[in-house]
C-alpha cells in the first residue's frame, strides 16, 4: 500500500473559501457581545465529493508580541460543538463556537479578544496507491466591539512602523507609500493582521523618506471595501 498525504492549510482572508471539494463560510468569525450574544457559527459544505471526510476542530488563543509576531496558546475557554464530525458527500455541517459566560468576562481591559479556529481533515485508511490531500482551515475569531481605524505611521531608519491604537484588530493588505505627486515609491503585497494596541513594521529597503509628512499611505483593510488613505504622524 503506497500512500502520500499532503496537508493544505489555508489562512482565511476572504468572505468564503472552497478547496478540495469543501467550502467554508464565513472565513472570519465575530462575536460582538451585543444583545448578550455569546456564540457564532461556521458552515462546512461538501461539494462534488464522492467520499466522506472526517474533521476535527480546535481553538487556540491568538496574541502578538511587541513586533506584531503571532503567538498561539492552548486555550480551553472557547466551546466548540461538534469538535469531531463526519462530512458526507454533498452535505453540510454547522459548527458553533462561543462561550458559556458573558463576553465582557473573557476580555481584558475592554480590548478585543482573538482566537484561531483550526479545522483539520483527519487521515482515513485507503486502499492501493492513493494521494490524499488533507485540508486544514485556519480562521480568525474576533470577540468584542469593533472600532474604527486608528493607525499611527512613522519611520525608524529603514523601516516603516505601523501602530494600531484601536482596541480591535485591523487587517492590512496592498500597502503603498505615495509621494505628493501620487507616485508609488514603495509597496508591499504582504497581508498582515495587527491586533489591538500592537505594532508591526515593513522593510523600506532602498526607499528613502526624507520628510515623512510629505507622503501618503494607502492600503486595503477588512473594515470596509474602500481603499484607506492616511498621512504619516507628525
Amino acid at each position: 500500500m503506497n500512500k502520500i498525504m499532503v496537508i493544505c492549510s489555508f489562512f482565511m482572508f476572504c468572505t468564503s473559501q472552497i478547496h478540495a471539494g469543501v467550502s467554508i463560510d464565513p472565513v472570519q468569525l465575530y462575536i460582538s457581545g451585543k444583545d448578550q450574544k455569546r456564540t457564532t457559527t461556521v458552515t462546512l459544505e461538501s461539494k462534488d465529493e464522492a467520499e466522506k471526510k472526517v474533521f476535527e476542530v480546535n481553538a487556540v488563543k491568538w496574541t502578538q508580541n511587541d513586533k506584531g509576531e503571532d503567538i498561539y496558546e492552548v486555550d480551553s475557554s472557547l466551546l466548540i460543538n461538534p469538535k469531531n464530525f463526519i462530512l458526507q458527500p454533498n452535505a453540510k455541517q454547522v459548527i458553533r463556537v462561543g462561550f458559556n459566560r458573558p463576553i465582557d468576562s473573557v476580555l481584558s481591559q475592554g480590548q478585543e479578544g482573538t482566537w484561531r479556529i483550526v479545522i483539520n481533515e483527519m487521515h482515513q485508511a485507503t486502499k492501493g496507491s492513493v494521494v490524499n490531500f488533507l485540508v486544514s482551515f485556519n480562521m480568525p475569531l474576533f470577540v468584542g466591539q469593533q472600532e474604527n481605524i486608528k493607525l499611527n505611521f512613522s519611520t525608524d531608519s529603514d523601516r516603516l512602523i505601523v501602530k494600531n491604537d484601536a482596541n480591535s484588530h485591523i487587517r492590512i493588505s496592498n500597502l503603498k507609500v505615495l509621494d505628493t505627486n501620487k507616485k508609488v515609491i514603495y509597496k508591499s503585497e504582504q497581508m498582515k493582521y495587527l491586533l489591538a494596541k500592537k505594532s508591526t513594521s515593513y522593510a523600506l529597503k532602498d526607499v528613502q523618506l526624507k520628510k515623512s509628512t510629505n507622503y501618503i499611505i494607502q492600503f486595503n483593510s477588512d473594515k470596509n471595501d474602500d481603499v484607506v488613505e492616511l498621512k504619516f504622524s507628525n
